[in-house]
């Protein structure tokens, strides 16, 4: 049976992780000099109570021991490694480098070019398939990969300036005029700017706008994402008439780039 390795940003818990069978390499948080493991030293819950608090965090990849050891643990079973975007993360490479340095043949590593629930609808896809070969399941994955879609409203480019992903100047002006960014994740695995808003209200009936404009796959959940509130996203799952939709934390490393009071929405797409 296929063997499946993802890391923690993909949004499954413990219990979550145990019942399907799979392991998950924890990506690392910085706050100030102390480092902690995702999901095992450091909860989300926690994280973002620090967040809110003021501090700022940083991130880092696993180490390259952490794959020798999540591989060496496979006994040589074939196994699939579906990793945070290459894009957004130097974890594959990590993970390519362990494999090199530790001839671990039967390893593949998949480039998934997304993260966060994205990610999760990929490595469930995986488990479906892992009564047969890794080619085969890799298939399936280059399939689902181009359906996938996710919208996210930010309240704040704050912690985007903070991360060096945009200017100062363009987050102050954005900030004093309450402009609330519109991003996706796109092919590549970059999160891009797809749109604008003067305002929360607008932003999030921007994103049930998205969701509207493209038929969904009834085949898989919409999942909804928060960060530290669920408020944003109920807001949205109301506009929608999904109340009870499945509501998922943005994991500690996504969340330190977009930081509090923002609200997502992730589907797969109808086959064209």
């Amino acid at each position: 049976m296929l063997r499946i390795i993802t890391d923690s940003s993909a949004e499954f818990s413990s219990e979550e992780a145990n019942a399907l069978g799979i392991d998950v390499v924890p990506l690392t948080v910085v706050f100030g000099d102390r480092a902690y493991l995702e999901g095992v030293e450091l909860t989300k819950e926690e994280f973002y109570r620090r967040l809110l608090s003021g501090e700022f965090p940083k991130t880092s990849q696993p180490n390259e021991e952490q794959f020798t050891e999540a591989f060496a643990k496979t006994m040589g079973e074939e196994t699939l490694v579906l990793l945070i975007s290459s894009a957004l993360s130097g974890t594959a490479d990590t993970a390519r480098l362990a494999k090199k340095n530790g001839n671990f043949t039967h390893v593949h590593i998949y480039e998934t070019a997304c993260t966060t629930v994205m990610l999760r609808y990929l490595v469930e896809e995986a488990c479906s398939n892992r009564e047969r070969s890794a080619e085969e399941a890799i298939t399936a994955l280059d399939e689902l990969r181009p359906r996938l879609r996710l919208h996210a409203a930010l309240d704040t480019l704050e912690y985007l300036r903070k991360g060096g992903r945009i200017k100062k100047s363009v987050a102050f002006v954005g900030d004093m005029l309450g402009i609330k960014p519109i991003v996706t994740v796109s092919p590549r695995g970059t999160v891009e700017l797809e749109g604008k808003a003067h305002g929360q209200k607008k932003a999030l009936k921007t994103l049930a706008e998205l969701f509207r404009g493209e038929k969904a796959d009834p085949a898989y959940p919409v999942r909804f994402l928060q960060t530290d509130t669920d408020a944003p996203s109920r807001e949205v799952m109301k506009e929608l008439g999904m109340e009870g939709a499945p509501v998922f934390r943005v994991c500690c490393a996504v969340g330190s780039h977009i930081g509090p009071n923002a609200a997502g929405i992730a589907y797969v797409a109808k086959k064209a």
